[in-house]
Protein backbone atom coordinates (compact mmCIF):
# COMPACT_ATOMS: atom_id res chain seq x y z
CA UNK A 1 0.00 0.00 0.00
CA UNK A 2 1.17 3.52 -0.76
CA UNK A 3 2.57 5.26 2.30
CA UNK A 4 2.88 9.01 2.76
CA UNK A 5 6.53 8.79 1.75
CA UNK A 6 5.71 7.05 -1.55
CA UNK A 7 4.00 10.10 -3.08
CA UNK A 8 6.52 11.89 -5.28
CA UNK A 9 6.44 14.09 -8.35
CA UNK A 10 3.41 15.23 -10.33
CA UNK A 11 0.02 13.55 -9.95
CA UNK A 12 -1.94 14.45 -13.06
CA UNK A 13 -5.73 14.57 -12.91
CA UNK A 14 -7.64 13.29 -15.93
CA UNK A 15 -11.03 14.29 -17.27
CA UNK A 16 -13.34 11.52 -18.34
CA UNK A 17 -13.28 12.07 -22.11
CA UNK A 18 -16.77 12.31 -23.60
CA UNK A 19 -18.07 11.34 -27.00
CA UNK A 20 -19.90 13.80 -29.23
CA UNK A 21 -23.46 14.17 -28.00
CA UNK A 22 -22.64 13.43 -24.36
CA UNK A 23 -24.21 16.76 -23.40
CA UNK A 24 -27.69 15.54 -24.40
CA UNK A 25 -30.09 14.31 -21.69
CA UNK A 26 -30.73 11.06 -23.58
CA UNK A 27 -27.07 10.20 -24.18
CA UNK A 28 -25.84 6.75 -23.22
CA UNK A 29 -22.40 5.15 -23.38
CA UNK A 30 -20.71 8.57 -23.34
CA UNK A 31 -17.10 7.66 -22.45
CA UNK A 32 -14.53 8.02 -25.22
CA UNK A 33 -12.33 5.04 -24.38
CA UNK A 34 -9.88 5.60 -27.23
CA UNK A 35 -9.12 9.10 -25.96
CA UNK A 36 -8.99 7.81 -22.38
CA UNK A 37 -6.23 5.36 -23.32
CA UNK A 38 -4.36 7.89 -25.48
CA UNK A 39 -4.40 10.59 -22.79
CA UNK A 40 -3.41 8.17 -20.04
CA UNK A 41 -0.38 7.03 -22.03
CA UNK A 42 0.52 10.60 -22.98
CA UNK A 43 0.48 11.82 -19.37
CA UNK A 44 2.80 9.01 -18.28
CA UNK A 45 5.13 9.55 -21.25
CA UNK A 46 5.30 13.29 -20.53
CA UNK A 47 6.38 12.86 -16.94
CA UNK A 48 3.48 12.30 -14.55
CA UNK A 49 4.62 10.23 -11.57
CA UNK A 50 1.07 9.24 -10.69
CA UNK A 51 -2.49 9.70 -11.95
CA UNK A 52 -5.81 10.62 -10.34
CA UNK A 53 -9.20 10.03 -11.93
CA UNK A 54 -12.92 10.41 -11.31
CA UNK A 55 -12.97 13.47 -9.10
CA UNK A 56 -14.86 16.66 -9.97
CA UNK A 57 -12.92 17.13 -13.21
CA UNK A 58 -13.63 13.48 -14.02
CA UNK A 59 -17.38 14.17 -13.82
CA UNK A 60 -17.77 11.39 -11.28
CA UNK A 61 -21.20 12.68 -10.31
CA UNK A 62 -22.67 12.50 -13.82
CA UNK A 63 -21.48 9.08 -15.02
CA UNK A 64 -23.77 6.08 -15.03
CA UNK A 65 -22.49 3.01 -13.25
CA UNK A 66 -21.75 1.31 -16.57
CA UNK A 67 -19.75 4.36 -17.67
CA UNK A 68 -17.86 4.43 -14.37
CA UNK A 69 -16.87 0.81 -14.86
CA UNK A 70 -15.97 1.19 -18.55
CA UNK A 71 -13.73 4.19 -17.88
CA UNK A 72 -12.08 2.55 -14.87
CA UNK A 73 -11.41 -0.67 -16.78
CA UNK A 74 -9.79 1.22 -19.65
CA UNK A 75 -7.83 3.63 -17.45
CA UNK A 76 -6.34 1.02 -15.11
CA UNK A 77 -5.57 -1.43 -17.91
CA UNK A 78 -3.75 1.35 -19.76
CA UNK A 79 -1.76 2.44 -16.69
CA UNK A 80 -0.82 -1.22 -16.14
CA UNK A 81 0.99 -0.45 -12.85
CA UNK A 82 3.54 1.84 -14.53
CA UNK A 83 2.67 4.63 -12.06
CA UNK A 84 0.39 4.77 -9.00
CA UNK A 85 -3.25 5.23 -10.01
CA UNK A 86 -5.94 6.40 -7.58
CA UNK A 87 -9.55 6.41 -8.74
CA UNK A 88 -12.43 8.31 -7.16
CA UNK A 89 -15.24 6.39 -5.50
CA UNK A 90 -17.21 9.25 -3.97
CA UNK A 91 -20.97 8.68 -3.89
CA UNK A 92 -23.98 9.75 -1.84
CA UNK A 93 -23.42 7.09 0.82
CA UNK A 94 -21.13 4.47 2.31
CA UNK A 95 -22.77 1.43 0.71
CA UNK A 96 -22.37 2.72 -2.87
CA UNK A 97 -18.79 3.76 -2.14
CA UNK A 98 -17.99 0.27 -0.85
CA UNK A 99 -19.44 -1.24 -4.01
CA UNK A 100 -17.29 1.02 -6.19
CA UNK A 101 -14.23 0.34 -4.04
CA UNK A 102 -14.65 -3.40 -4.57
CA UNK A 103 -14.65 -2.78 -8.31
CA UNK A 104 -11.49 -0.65 -8.07
CA UNK A 105 -9.73 -3.23 -5.94
CA UNK A 106 -10.57 -6.02 -8.34
CA UNK A 107 -9.28 -3.96 -11.29
CA UNK A 108 -5.95 -3.22 -9.59
CA UNK A 109 -6.24 0.39 -8.45
CA UNK A 110 -3.56 1.44 -5.97
CA UNK A 111 -6.11 3.38 -3.99
CA UNK A 112 -8.86 5.95 -4.15
CA UNK A 113 -9.21 9.71 -4.11
CA UNK A 114 -12.21 9.85 -1.81
CA UNK A 115 -14.46 12.72 -0.83
CA UNK A 116 -17.24 12.77 1.74
CA UNK A 117 -20.80 11.70 0.90
CA UNK A 118 -22.46 14.68 -0.75
CA UNK A 119 -26.15 14.76 0.21
CA UNK A 120 -25.76 16.63 3.48
CA UNK A 121 -22.68 18.09 5.19
CA UNK A 122 -20.92 15.73 7.60
CA UNK A 123 -20.00 16.54 11.17
CA UNK A 124 -16.39 15.86 12.10
CA UNK A 125 -17.41 12.68 13.92
CA UNK A 126 -19.30 11.46 10.85
CA UNK A 127 -16.41 12.30 8.53
CA UNK A 128 -13.87 10.42 10.64
CA UNK A 129 -16.19 7.42 10.96
CA UNK A 130 -16.75 7.38 7.20
CA UNK A 131 -13.06 7.18 6.36
CA UNK A 132 -12.48 4.68 9.17
CA UNK A 133 -15.14 2.37 7.71
CA UNK A 134 -13.61 2.46 4.22
CA UNK A 135 -10.16 1.89 5.70
CA UNK A 136 -11.43 -1.13 7.62
CA UNK A 137 -13.14 -2.56 4.54
CA UNK A 138 -10.10 -2.12 2.26
CA UNK A 139 -6.95 -2.41 4.40
CA UNK A 140 -4.62 -2.74 1.39
CA UNK A 141 -5.82 0.29 -0.59
CA UNK A 142 -4.49 3.78 0.08
CA UNK A 143 -6.99 6.59 0.63
CA UNK A 144 -6.24 10.09 -0.63
CA UNK A 145 -8.70 12.35 1.16
CA UNK A 146 -10.31 14.68 -1.35
CA UNK A 147 -10.14 17.72 0.94
CA UNK A 148 -12.20 20.16 -1.12
CA UNK A 149 -13.98 22.42 1.35
CA UNK A 150 -16.33 23.95 -1.25
CA UNK A 151 -17.48 20.65 -2.74
CA UNK A 152 -18.00 18.76 0.50
CA UNK A 153 -19.01 21.65 2.79
CA UNK A 154 -16.54 20.50 5.42
CA UNK A 155 -13.50 22.43 6.65
CA UNK A 156 -11.07 19.48 7.09
CA UNK A 157 -9.52 21.17 10.18
CA UNK A 158 -6.39 19.97 12.02
CA UNK A 159 -8.56 18.14 14.57
CA UNK A 160 -10.00 16.02 11.75
CA UNK A 161 -6.52 14.97 10.61
CA UNK A 162 -5.51 14.07 14.15
CA UNK A 163 -8.55 11.84 14.55
CA UNK A 164 -8.61 10.30 11.09
CA UNK A 165 -4.97 9.15 11.17
CA UNK A 166 -5.74 7.22 14.35
CA UNK A 167 -9.03 5.78 13.09
CA UNK A 168 -8.17 5.16 9.41
CA UNK A 169 -4.58 3.95 8.92
CA UNK A 170 -4.94 3.71 5.14
CA UNK A 171 -5.41 7.49 4.88
CA UNK A 172 -1.90 8.36 3.72
CA UNK A 173 -2.40 11.40 1.48
CA UNK A 174 -4.70 14.31 0.81
CA UNK A 175 -5.61 16.40 -2.22
CA UNK A 176 -5.12 19.68 -0.43
CA UNK A 177 -5.12 23.39 -1.20
CA UNK A 178 -4.39 25.78 1.65
CA UNK A 179 -0.82 26.76 2.56
CA UNK A 180 -2.25 28.68 5.53
CA UNK A 181 -3.16 25.48 7.41
CA UNK A 182 -0.54 23.17 5.92
CA UNK A 183 1.85 22.97 8.88
CA UNK A 184 -0.96 22.65 11.42
CA UNK A 185 -2.57 19.79 9.49
CA UNK A 186 0.79 18.12 8.92
CA UNK A 187 1.55 18.20 12.65
CA UNK A 188 -1.94 16.97 13.53
CA UNK A 189 -1.49 13.98 11.23
CA UNK A 190 1.83 13.14 12.90
CA UNK A 191 3.42 13.21 9.41
CA UNK A 192 1.38 10.14 8.43
CA UNK A 193 -0.36 12.05 5.62
CA UNK A 194 1.27 13.58 2.54
CA UNK A 195 -0.64 16.81 1.83
CA UNK A 196 -0.36 17.32 -1.93
CA UNK A 197 -0.90 20.95 -3.03
CA UNK A 198 -2.15 22.20 -6.36
CA UNK A 199 0.68 23.21 -8.71
CA UNK A 200 0.05 26.94 -8.11
CA UNK A 201 0.62 26.51 -4.35
CA UNK A 202 3.48 23.99 -4.45
CA UNK A 203 6.24 26.53 -3.89
CA UNK A 204 4.42 28.01 -0.87
CA UNK A 205 4.23 24.52 0.64
CA UNK A 206 7.87 23.75 -0.15
CA UNK A 207 9.03 26.99 1.47
CA UNK A 208 7.30 25.95 4.69
CA UNK A 209 8.38 22.31 4.78
CA UNK A 210 10.86 21.38 2.04
CA UNK A 211 11.35 17.80 3.26
CA UNK A 212 7.67 16.83 3.30
CA UNK A 213 6.46 18.60 0.13
CA UNK A 214 7.34 15.78 -2.25
CA UNK A 215 4.40 15.74 -4.66
CA UNK A 216 1.75 17.98 -6.18
CA UNK A 217 -1.55 17.48 -7.97
CA UNK A 218 -2.48 19.21 -11.21
CA UNK A 219 -5.65 19.27 -13.24
CA UNK A 220 -3.56 21.45 -15.54
CA UNK A 221 -1.57 18.33 -16.43
CA UNK A 222 -4.35 17.46 -18.86
CA UNK A 223 -3.22 20.46 -20.88
CA UNK A 224 0.33 19.04 -20.76
CA UNK A 225 2.23 18.25 -17.53
CA UNK A 226 5.56 19.72 -18.65
CA UNK A 227 5.34 23.00 -16.65
CA UNK A 228 4.30 21.09 -13.52
CA UNK A 229 7.14 18.58 -13.99
CA UNK A 230 9.60 21.46 -14.36
CA UNK A 231 8.27 23.00 -11.14
CA UNK A 232 8.51 19.77 -9.20
CA UNK A 233 12.01 19.10 -10.52
CA UNK A 234 13.11 22.53 -9.27
CA UNK A 235 11.55 21.94 -5.85
CA UNK A 236 13.17 18.53 -5.56
CA UNK A 237 16.53 20.11 -6.43
CA UNK A 238 15.93 22.79 -3.73
CA UNK A 239 16.28 25.39 -6.48
CA UNK A 240 13.58 27.72 -5.19
CA UNK A 241 14.60 30.56 -7.51
CA UNK A 242 13.91 28.31 -10.50
CA UNK A 243 10.70 27.12 -8.83
CA UNK A 244 9.66 30.74 -8.46
CA UNK A 245 10.17 31.38 -12.16
CA UNK A 246 8.01 28.39 -13.11
CA UNK A 247 5.37 29.34 -10.55
CA UNK A 248 5.11 32.82 -12.07
CA UNK A 249 4.65 31.28 -15.51
CA UNK A 250 1.88 29.06 -14.16
CA UNK A 251 0.23 32.08 -12.50
CA UNK A 252 0.34 33.96 -15.82
CA UNK A 253 -1.37 31.08 -17.61
CA UNK A 254 -4.08 30.98 -14.94
CA UNK A 255 -4.75 34.72 -14.82
CA UNK A 256 -8.04 34.40 -16.71
CA UNK A 257 -9.14 31.03 -15.30
CA UNK A 258 -10.78 31.85 -11.92
CA UNK A 259 -13.75 34.15 -12.64
CA UNK A 260 -12.88 37.47 -11.04
CA UNK A 261 -10.45 35.65 -8.75
CA UNK A 262 -13.49 34.41 -6.77
CA UNK A 263 -13.00 30.77 -5.75
CA UNK A 264 -16.58 30.43 -4.52
CA UNK A 265 -17.85 31.51 -7.94
CA UNK A 266 -15.34 29.19 -9.63
CA UNK A 267 -16.69 26.28 -7.56
CA UNK A 268 -20.08 26.71 -9.29
CA UNK A 269 -18.49 26.08 -12.70
CA UNK A 270 -15.42 24.03 -11.81
CA UNK A 271 -15.67 21.04 -14.10
CA UNK A 272 -17.03 23.05 -17.03
CA UNK A 273 -14.12 25.46 -16.97
CA UNK A 274 -11.59 22.66 -16.58
CA UNK A 275 -12.87 20.80 -19.62
CA UNK A 276 -13.01 23.98 -21.67
CA UNK A 277 -9.38 24.83 -20.98
CA UNK A 278 -8.31 21.24 -21.69
CA UNK A 279 -10.00 21.34 -25.09
CA UNK A 280 -8.58 24.77 -25.90
CA UNK A 281 -5.04 23.68 -25.09
CA UNK A 282 -5.06 21.03 -27.81
CA UNK A 283 -3.37 18.48 -25.54
CA UNK A 284 -6.44 16.29 -25.20
CA UNK A 285 -10.00 16.02 -26.46
CA UNK A 286 -12.03 16.06 -23.26
CA UNK A 287 -15.22 16.33 -25.32
CA UNK A 288 -18.49 17.96 -24.31
CA UNK A 289 -19.63 18.43 -20.71
CA UNK A 290 -22.22 16.06 -19.31
CA UNK A 291 -25.46 17.61 -17.98
CA UNK A 292 -26.58 19.24 -15.81
CA UNK A 293 -23.25 21.07 -15.50
CA UNK A 294 -22.99 22.05 -19.17
CA UNK A 295 -24.03 25.68 -18.59
CA UNK A 296 -21.47 28.45 -18.04
CA UNK A 297 -21.42 32.22 -18.68
CA UNK A 298 -19.60 33.00 -21.91
CA UNK A 299 -17.18 35.39 -20.20
CA UNK A 300 -16.09 32.62 -17.84
CA UNK A 301 -15.82 30.18 -20.74
CA UNK A 302 -13.57 32.51 -22.73
CA UNK A 303 -11.36 32.97 -19.67
CA UNK A 304 -10.94 29.21 -19.48
CA UNK A 305 -10.16 28.95 -23.18
CA UNK A 306 -7.55 31.71 -22.87
CA UNK A 307 -5.98 29.77 -20.00
CA UNK A 308 -5.74 26.72 -22.28
CA UNK A 309 -4.09 28.74 -25.04
CA UNK A 310 -1.57 30.24 -22.61
CA UNK A 311 -0.82 26.84 -21.11
CA UNK A 312 -0.06 25.48 -24.56
CA UNK A 313 2.65 28.14 -24.82
CA UNK A 314 4.13 26.95 -21.52
CA UNK A 315 4.11 23.34 -22.70
CA UNK A 316 6.11 24.37 -25.75
CA UNK A 317 8.50 26.37 -23.57
CA UNK A 318 9.11 23.60 -21.04
CA UNK A 319 9.33 20.91 -23.70
CA UNK A 320 12.34 22.57 -25.32
CA UNK A 321 15.83 21.23 -24.76
CA UNK A 322 17.14 22.06 -21.31
CA UNK A 323 13.87 23.59 -20.08
CA UNK A 324 13.32 20.91 -17.47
Amino acid sequence: MLSAQDFKGVYGILPTPAKSGADRWDATDTVDLDETARLTNKLIEDGCSGLLALGTTGECGTLTEAEFEAFTDCFLATVDKRVPALVGATTLGTHDTVRRMRFLRDRGADGTMLGLPMWQPCSEEQAVKYYASISEAFPDMAIMVYANQHAFRFAFPPSFWSAVTDAAPTVTSAKFASPATYLDCLAASKNKVNFLPIDMMALAFAEQSPDTMTALWATAASMGPQPCVALMNAIEAKDLDRAGDVTRDIAWANETFIPGGDLAEFARYNLQLEKMRFNASGYCNAGPIRPPYDVVPEGYAEGARECGRRWAELVEKYSSVGAK
